[in-house]
Protein backbone atom coordinates (compact mmCIF):
# COMPACT_ATOMS: atom_id res chain seq x y z
CA UNK A 1 0.00 0.00 0.00
CA UNK A 2 1.02 3.43 -0.96
CA UNK A 3 2.47 5.78 1.78
CA UNK A 4 -0.48 8.44 2.48
CA UNK A 5 0.47 11.53 4.27
CA UNK A 6 -2.62 13.25 5.19
CA UNK A 7 -2.97 16.87 6.45
CA UNK A 8 -2.55 17.85 10.00
CA UNK A 9 -3.01 21.05 12.47
CA UNK A 10 0.91 22.20 12.10
CA UNK A 11 0.83 21.82 8.06
CA UNK A 12 -2.10 23.32 7.63
CA UNK A 13 -0.41 26.88 7.63
CA UNK A 14 1.99 25.97 5.36
CA UNK A 15 -1.40 24.98 2.92
CA UNK A 16 -2.70 27.87 3.03
CA UNK A 17 -0.39 30.37 2.65
CA UNK A 18 0.42 28.06 -0.68
CA UNK A 19 -2.55 28.72 -2.13
CA UNK A 20 -3.58 32.22 -0.56
CA UNK A 21 -0.43 33.06 -2.69
CA UNK A 22 -1.12 31.37 -6.13
CA UNK A 23 -4.61 32.48 -6.00
CA UNK A 24 -3.60 36.03 -5.41
CA UNK A 25 -1.27 35.72 -8.07
CA UNK A 26 -3.84 34.59 -10.56
CA UNK A 27 -6.33 37.18 -9.65
CA UNK A 28 -3.50 40.15 -8.66
CA UNK A 29 -5.79 41.53 -5.68
CA UNK A 30 -5.27 39.87 -1.68
CA UNK A 31 -7.38 37.50 -0.33
CA UNK A 32 -8.75 37.59 3.37
CA UNK A 33 -8.94 34.45 4.94
CA UNK A 34 -11.17 33.53 7.83
CA UNK A 35 -11.27 30.31 10.26
CA UNK A 36 -14.95 29.40 10.19
CA UNK A 37 -17.77 26.30 10.34
CA UNK A 38 -19.06 25.76 6.62
CA UNK A 39 -22.14 24.19 6.11
CA UNK A 40 -21.37 21.52 3.90
CA UNK A 41 -24.54 21.82 1.88
CA UNK A 42 -22.65 24.38 0.31
CA UNK A 43 -19.31 23.07 -0.29
CA UNK A 44 -18.85 22.10 -3.77
CA UNK A 45 -15.38 19.95 -4.94
CA UNK A 46 -12.77 21.15 -7.64
CA UNK A 47 -11.79 18.08 -8.26
CA UNK A 48 -12.61 15.15 -10.29
CA UNK A 49 -12.06 11.78 -8.09
CA UNK A 50 -11.49 10.32 -4.99
CA UNK A 51 -8.64 8.06 -3.94
CA UNK A 52 -10.18 5.04 -2.50
CA UNK A 53 -6.77 4.20 -0.41
CA UNK A 54 -6.66 7.68 1.10
CA UNK A 55 -10.26 7.41 1.73
CA UNK A 56 -9.97 4.55 3.82
CA UNK A 57 -7.83 5.81 5.82
CA UNK A 58 -9.63 9.38 6.69
CA UNK A 59 -12.88 7.25 7.43
CA UNK A 60 -10.76 5.62 9.59
CA UNK A 61 -9.19 8.58 11.60
CA UNK A 62 -12.75 10.53 11.34
CA UNK A 63 -14.34 7.46 13.24
CA UNK A 64 -11.50 6.10 15.86
CA UNK A 65 -9.59 9.40 16.49
CA UNK A 66 -12.21 12.14 15.64
CA UNK A 67 -9.88 13.40 12.97
CA UNK A 68 -11.13 17.28 12.42
CA UNK A 69 -8.18 19.21 10.49
CA UNK A 70 -9.75 22.07 8.85
CA UNK A 71 -10.06 22.37 5.11
CA UNK A 72 -9.28 24.96 2.71
CA UNK A 73 -12.03 26.71 0.85
CA UNK A 74 -12.44 29.55 -1.40
CA UNK A 75 -15.60 31.33 -0.94
CA UNK A 76 -18.08 32.93 -4.03
CA UNK A 77 -20.95 35.02 -3.57
CA UNK A 78 -22.74 31.99 -0.81
CA UNK A 79 -20.97 28.95 -2.13
CA UNK A 80 -17.94 27.08 -0.80
CA UNK A 81 -15.22 25.61 -3.11
CA UNK A 82 -12.97 23.13 -1.66
CA UNK A 83 -9.27 23.36 -2.33
CA UNK A 84 -7.73 21.08 0.10
CA UNK A 85 -9.81 18.61 1.88
CA UNK A 86 -12.01 16.89 -0.48
CA UNK A 87 -11.41 13.19 1.12
CA UNK A 88 -11.93 15.09 4.66
CA UNK A 89 -15.08 16.80 3.52
CA UNK A 90 -16.83 13.59 1.90
CA UNK A 91 -16.24 11.37 5.30
CA UNK A 92 -18.01 14.40 7.00
CA UNK A 93 -20.74 14.36 4.66
CA UNK A 94 -21.41 10.95 4.53
CA UNK A 95 -21.39 11.14 8.42
CA UNK A 96 -24.32 13.42 8.22
CA UNK A 97 -22.85 16.48 9.98
CA UNK A 98 -23.82 19.89 8.66
CA UNK A 99 -21.24 22.06 8.90
CA UNK A 100 -17.04 21.25 8.71
CA UNK A 101 -14.51 23.95 10.47
CA UNK A 102 -12.54 25.59 7.13
CA UNK A 103 -10.42 28.20 6.43
CA UNK A 104 -11.66 30.14 3.69
CA UNK A 105 -10.00 32.62 1.23
CA UNK A 106 -12.36 35.30 0.44
CA UNK A 107 -11.93 38.00 -2.26
CA UNK A 108 -12.58 42.03 -2.19
CA UNK A 109 -16.01 43.22 -3.32
CA UNK A 110 -14.88 44.13 -6.59
CA UNK A 111 -13.29 40.77 -7.52
CA UNK A 112 -14.53 37.17 -7.45
CA UNK A 113 -13.74 33.32 -7.56
CA UNK A 114 -14.60 32.44 -11.25
CA UNK A 115 -17.96 31.73 -12.43
CA UNK A 116 -17.91 27.19 -11.99
CA UNK A 117 -20.13 24.52 -12.06
CA UNK A 118 -21.50 23.37 -8.67
CA UNK A 119 -21.26 19.67 -8.29
CA UNK A 120 -22.07 17.98 -5.40
CA UNK A 121 -20.09 16.29 -2.84
CA UNK A 122 -22.19 13.08 -3.39
CA UNK A 123 -21.23 13.04 -7.05
CA UNK A 124 -17.68 12.82 -6.48
CA UNK A 125 -16.29 8.81 -8.15
CA UNK A 126 -14.22 7.09 -5.81
CA UNK A 127 -11.39 4.99 -7.47
CA UNK A 128 -8.36 2.28 -7.23
CA UNK A 129 -5.09 4.44 -7.41
CA UNK A 130 -3.28 1.52 -5.75
CA UNK A 131 -3.54 -1.63 -4.06
CA UNK A 132 -4.75 -1.87 -0.57
CA UNK A 133 -2.71 -4.43 0.84
CA UNK A 134 -2.85 -3.65 4.46
CA UNK A 135 -6.35 -5.73 5.57
CA UNK A 136 -6.87 -3.29 7.86
CA UNK A 137 -7.34 -0.37 5.26
CA UNK A 138 -9.04 -2.92 3.45
CA UNK A 139 -11.97 -3.52 5.87
CA UNK A 140 -12.63 0.47 6.33
CA UNK A 141 -12.74 0.41 2.41
CA UNK A 142 -14.66 -2.36 1.97
CA UNK A 143 -17.51 -0.28 4.20
CA UNK A 144 -17.05 2.41 1.70
CA UNK A 145 -17.47 0.21 -0.98
CA UNK A 146 -20.51 -1.17 -0.05
CA UNK A 147 -21.68 2.50 0.81
CA UNK A 148 -21.58 3.10 -3.32
CA UNK A 149 -23.02 -0.59 -4.10
CA UNK A 150 -25.81 0.62 -2.23
CA UNK A 151 -26.38 3.97 -3.39
CA UNK A 152 -26.06 2.71 -7.01
CA UNK A 153 -28.34 -0.41 -6.68
CA UNK A 154 -31.48 2.20 -5.45
CA UNK A 155 -30.25 5.31 -6.90
CA UNK A 156 -30.49 7.57 -3.37
CA UNK A 157 -27.91 9.17 -1.17
CA UNK A 158 -26.47 6.66 1.63
CA UNK A 159 -25.39 7.96 4.93
CA UNK A 160 -23.06 6.42 7.62
CA UNK A 161 -23.84 6.31 11.28
CA UNK A 162 -21.37 4.57 14.33
CA UNK A 163 -23.90 3.04 16.96
CA UNK A 164 -22.94 0.32 19.69
CA UNK A 165 -25.31 -2.50 18.51
CA UNK A 166 -26.54 -5.56 20.90
CA UNK A 167 -25.40 -8.80 18.89
CA UNK A 168 -29.39 -10.09 19.91
CA UNK A 169 -30.55 -7.53 17.25
CA UNK A 170 -28.14 -8.76 14.45
CA UNK A 171 -29.36 -10.44 11.27
CA UNK A 172 -26.61 -12.43 9.09
CA UNK A 173 -26.94 -12.21 5.55
CA UNK A 174 -25.00 -15.43 5.13
CA UNK A 175 -25.61 -18.93 6.61
CA UNK A 176 -22.15 -19.90 6.85
CA UNK A 177 -18.96 -19.34 7.77
CA UNK A 178 -14.86 -20.49 8.06
CA UNK A 179 -13.74 -21.41 11.46
CA UNK A 180 -10.44 -20.36 11.00
CA UNK A 181 -11.90 -16.64 9.88
CA UNK A 182 -13.32 -15.94 13.20
CA UNK A 183 -10.09 -17.66 15.23
CA UNK A 184 -7.66 -15.59 13.28
CA UNK A 185 -9.18 -12.38 14.82
CA UNK A 186 -7.32 -10.90 17.80
CA UNK A 187 -8.90 -7.77 18.47
CA UNK A 188 -12.28 -6.22 16.80
CA UNK A 189 -10.92 -2.92 15.37
CA UNK A 190 -13.24 -2.46 12.34
CA UNK A 191 -16.92 -1.43 13.15
CA UNK A 192 -19.12 -4.03 11.36
CA UNK A 193 -21.45 -2.78 8.26
CA UNK A 194 -25.10 -2.94 8.80
CA UNK A 195 -28.58 -1.48 7.69
CA UNK A 196 -31.09 -1.19 9.92
CA UNK A 197 -34.81 -2.93 9.40
CA UNK A 198 -37.81 -2.52 11.66
CA UNK A 199 -35.41 -2.62 14.51
CA UNK A 200 -33.18 -5.10 13.37
CA UNK A 201 -29.64 -4.99 11.90
CA UNK A 202 -28.91 -7.02 8.71
CA UNK A 203 -25.05 -7.54 8.49
CA UNK A 204 -23.77 -6.35 5.24
CA UNK A 205 -20.52 -6.98 6.49
CA UNK A 206 -18.27 -8.15 9.43
CA UNK A 207 -19.89 -11.57 10.31
CA UNK A 208 -16.66 -12.80 11.22
CA UNK A 209 -16.07 -10.22 14.05
CA UNK A 210 -19.86 -10.43 15.19
CA UNK A 211 -19.14 -14.21 16.08
CA UNK A 212 -15.76 -13.09 17.61
CA UNK A 213 -17.71 -10.47 19.61
CA UNK A 214 -20.11 -13.48 20.58
CA UNK A 215 -17.38 -15.83 21.34
CA UNK A 216 -15.46 -13.56 23.41
CA UNK A 217 -18.87 -13.10 25.90
CA UNK A 218 -19.36 -9.71 24.31
CA UNK A 219 -23.32 -8.34 24.46
CA UNK A 220 -22.78 -5.47 21.66
CA UNK A 221 -20.09 -4.42 18.88
CA UNK A 222 -19.45 -1.06 17.12
CA UNK A 223 -21.13 -0.94 13.54
CA UNK A 224 -21.62 1.36 10.79
CA UNK A 225 -24.86 1.89 9.69
CA UNK A 226 -25.59 2.49 6.07
CA UNK A 227 -28.70 4.93 6.54
CA UNK A 228 -30.77 5.40 2.99
CA UNK A 229 -32.12 9.31 2.73
CA UNK A 230 -35.43 7.77 2.08
CA UNK A 231 -37.31 4.42 3.34
CA UNK A 232 -36.66 0.99 1.35
CA UNK A 233 -37.62 -2.14 1.75
CA UNK A 234 -34.31 -3.93 1.35
CA UNK A 235 -33.90 -6.66 -1.00
CA UNK A 236 -31.26 -8.51 1.53
CA UNK A 237 -33.80 -8.35 3.83
CA UNK A 238 -36.37 -10.67 1.79
CA UNK A 239 -33.71 -13.00 0.64
CA UNK A 240 -33.11 -13.65 4.50
CA UNK A 241 -36.38 -14.49 5.46
CA UNK A 242 -36.33 -17.29 2.61
CA UNK A 243 -33.33 -18.54 3.72
CA UNK A 244 -34.73 -18.65 7.62
CA UNK A 245 -31.82 -16.76 9.47
CA UNK A 246 -32.88 -14.54 12.62
CA UNK A 247 -29.73 -14.25 14.41
CA UNK A 248 -26.11 -15.35 14.80
CA UNK A 249 -26.77 -18.58 16.10
CA UNK A 250 -28.34 -19.90 13.19
CA UNK A 251 -24.72 -19.44 11.08
CA UNK A 252 -23.11 -22.94 10.37
CA UNK A 253 -19.49 -22.92 11.38
CA UNK A 254 -17.28 -24.67 8.67
CA UNK A 255 -14.29 -26.43 9.39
Amino acid sequence: MRKIELASWKDVPRRLASLRKTLEMIYGVKLGVDLEDVPIDRLHPTESFLEKDKLAVVFMKVVTEDYDVPIIAVKRVEDFFVLDGHHRSFISKKLMKKTVKAYVLKFPENKSYRAVAKPSLEDIPIKDVGVIDDPLMKTWGQILTILKYYEALYDVSFYLRKEQVRLKDLVPTQSQIRREQVDAIKELLVPIACVKYEGRFYILDGHARSLRAKKLGFKSIQAIILSPEVNIDFGIVKAVKEMSIRSLEDIQIMK
